[in-house]
């Protein structure tokens, strides 16, 4: 089965994170890792996040707000092997 590794960047996306999140697992027949890096957001996404990285759903990076692009950015050099 084909690996794929999401990167994401999130900055106060509490509105709508749990339906991306559980969107993106629902995939059929791949193995998903998400990597998250929340770009200092002051809503309630941190903690919606924590509760899915405490159950092993993704990996989580807290960080100081440095833009939607730089954000990525630092994910990419952080992004696992994947397929």
């Amino acid at each position: 089965m084909k690996t794929v590794q999401v990167l994401m960047s999130t900055y106060n996306g509490e509105k709508y994170i749990r339906q991306q999140i559980d969107s993106i697992l629902s995939q059929k027949n791949v193995n998903i890792r998400i990597l998250v890096r929340d770009d200092g957001s002051n809503d309630n996404t941190i903690s919606i996040l924590k509760e899915y990285e405490s159950k092993g759903a993704l990996k989580l990076i807290i960080g100081n707000n440095l833009g939607p692009s730089r954000s990525f950015l630092a994910l990419v050099e952080l992004c696992e092997q994947a397929d």
